[in-house]
């Protein structure tokens, strides 16, 4: 079973890490080819370029074409049922991040908590997987920013239980999470600013998980929660105003061995987000408003073992965003904008070989296109990615 869930679509069963106490290193470098219709988006606001979430799209960094990216993956037990790990990357995608730095400890054989900056393990992400056959996931929850408040983590505990049934291993996980404390992610709020210079002042989280995983056939399947509560500041002068803010993510996934050497995986996200804006001026100033956002993506993959060191990685992606705002100019009257979406699909086809002694490369190439607008009025435009992965890891 080792073999059949390796690199793309490996196994996704990892709510309970072991303790092996071993460290994982990469370092490496991103090459990419962009061909796209629109070079870059047109103002003011139909993002044709970066709705295409292609390798240049809302990156950390500033954009390059070539560029150096790193990873460590570490568990160090301390004692036979205790054990902290570390997992942390730099790339100009989501620049330099701590996903993990926690202590986990069994209070039964079955039974164990977690606590420092956990992940949330509510997605099948493979970021840290040292055998990804992807450069760039499918997943674009995976590689977008403005998901990483549901597909990351932040400071927290949580409770965790697995048990086997039978033919089948059950886990299952309860988390609280403060993105704010330590100052971990002062800036998270979804994938909407309120303001310039808008101020974090509430970050609470709480997530339920369960996977479920048949040790005989290799089916598995997750479902994930989360609940966000937030709010934030805008100081702005001319606006001095408060944005309270709701969301609420449900994730769904399976995976299936079709062959001994062919593995499909389907995933869903859905995320709801109810965001408002009061400012303490003039209450037919643009802040005071209601925004509805749903969001939505789901993806399909196969993956192909041909050699023990070749792995052929296939995907399908949609990811739609849907944006509704009603605007308050007086304290009885109120207009509602028309609504606002964006749709993504995406294809990508990738090759991984390890030529030995730690060395691997990944080809990759995505094709994409998307479509933005208000009703009656509609933007698109189209791209390629070429991509190559020069890696070693030790």
């Amino acid at each position: 079973m080792g073999l059949l869930l390796a690199g793309c679509l490996s196994s996704a069963s990892a709510m309970t890490d072991g303790s092996t106490g071993d460290w994982i290193f990469q370092v490496g470098v991103d090459t990419w080819q962009l061909d796209a219709s629109v070079a870059k988006d047109p103002q003011p606001w139909n993002a044709q370029n970066t709705n295409l979430l292609l390798p240049n799209a809302v990156t950390k960094w500033q954009y390059q074409p070539s560029s150096a990216f790193a990873s460590v993956i570490g568990y160090q037990p301390i004692s036979s049922d205790t054990h902290v790990s570390l997992k942390s990357r730099a790339d100009q995608t989501m620049g330099l991040r701590l996903d993990e730095a926690m202590v986990q400890h069994m209070i039964s054989p079955s039974l164990g908590l977690r606590f420092g900056v956990v992940n949330y393990k509510s997605s099948w992400c493979r970021t840290y997987e040292p055998d990804s056959g992807w450069i760039r996931e499918v997943e674009t929850i995976c590689v977008t920013k403005g998901f990483r408040d549901v597909t990351g983590g932040a400071p927290g505990l949580q409770i965790f239980t697995h048990q086997a049934w039978g033919d089948y291993l059950v886990q299952s996980q309860i988390g609280m999470y403060r993105p704010l404390a330590l100052n971990y992610a002062k800036r998270e709020f979804g994938n909407y600013f309120p303001s310039p210079d808008f101020k974090v002042t509430k970050n609470n989280k709480v997530g339920v998980n369960a996977n479920v995983l048949n040790l005989v056939t290799g089916i598995e399947g997750r479902l994930s929660y989360i609940r966000a509560n937030q709010g934030a500041q805008l100081p702005e002068p001319n606006i001095l105003g408060e944005a309270p803010q709701k969301a609420d993510m449900l994730y769904l996934g399976l995976s299936a061995p079709l062959t001994p050497r062919l593995t499909a995986r389907l995933t869903q996200l859905i995320q709801h987000q109810h965001i408002e804006c009061w400012s303490a001026l003039n209450p037919g100033y643009w802040c005071n408003l209601k925004v509805v956002q749903k969001k939505s993506a789901t993806a399909i993959e196969l993956a192909h073992r041909v050699t023990a060191v070749d792995l052929l990685c296939f995907g399908l992606s949609q990811t739609t965003f849907d944006t509704a705002r009603d605007f308050f100019l007086h304290d009885s009257f109120h207009v509602q904008d028309q609504p606002f979406y964006i749709e993504t699909r995406q294809f990508g086809a990738a090759w991984r070989h390890d030529w030995g002694a730690g060395l691997f490369s990944i080809l990759q190439f995505i094709q994409a296109q998307q479509k933005n607008g208000f009703d009656n009025q509609h933007f698109s435009s189209h791209g390629k990615a070429l991509g190559l992965r020069l890696g070693l890891q030790f």
